[in-house]
């Protein structure tokens, strides 16, 4: 029974590891689209300008 108890929890420690990475990940990849997004638009924004002027 004991042995049994310790692999319920030692699975459902591995799948809050596995969500708790996958979130992370998931985190990561947004905040480079959102970061390349803002620097993609600051440069465009200032190469209009510089053309314009």
């Amino acid at each position: 029974m004991i042995h049994l108890t310790l692999i319920i929890v030692d699975f459902l420690t591995g799948l809050l590891a596995a969500g708790a990475w996958a979130l992370a990940s998931a985190g990561g990849a947004i905040a480079a689209m959102v970061g390349g997004g803002a620097l993609g638009v600051t440069l465009f924004r200032r190469w209009r300008r510089r053309d314009g002027s």
